[in-house]
């Protein structure tokens, strides 16, 4: 397999993978697995598999070819990060360019077991917005930001879960 290719462009419904990859896969796969889901994630290299893997379902379903989804999934990065007594993950997607895109995310599992998982997206007017997702499936909105780097972002994780 030539992953060096050119990868082909994307048709506006391919582009949907970004959206489906963090509001959809990832996340029932955080809720309804987390102990597989934070263990794939604990090393660099179970944790490119798990993408790798996400990136194969949303292949069938957005048409996506093999180059795509190699670029794809090698642009998402993941790393753990401490999130004051919790551990838990970073992921970085590639630069939204639609609304409800992710820049980033975090997956915490607290003592408790319970886990949150909070997305920095785009916004219609090209803002940032602060979400989330919980258990049940149920979408989060903890408002606009200002910011679009990780570092604020890590901020915010830490100040929502303060609160």
């Amino acid at each position: 397999m030539n992953t060096g290719a050119a990868v082909p462009p994307l048709s506006s419904d391919q582009e949907r993978w970004h959206h489906a990859f963090a509001h959809y896969v990832l996340r029932v796969a955080t809720f309804q697995d987390p102990d597989f889901t934070f263990g794939a994630l604990s090393a660099p290299d179970s944790a490119q598999r798990l993408v790798l893997a996400a990136m194969a379902l949303l292949a069938r379903h957005y048409k996506l070819s093999v180059e795509q989804v190699m670029a794809f999934a090698g642009s998402i990065t993941v790393r753990p990060h401490r999130f004051n007594n919790d551990d838990g993950y970073l992921i970085e997607m590639p630069t939204p360019r639609r609304a409800g895109e992710c820049f980033f995310l975090a997956i915490v599992r607290m003592g408790d077991g319970a886990i949150d998982y909070v997305t920095l997206e785009r916004t219609d007017d090209d803002g940032v917005m602060l979400g989330g997702w919980n258990a049940e499936g149920g979408h989060l909105n903890y408002g606009e930001k200002s910011t679009r780097d990780l570092e604020g972002f890590i901020a915010e994780v830490i100040a929502l879960r303060r609160a």
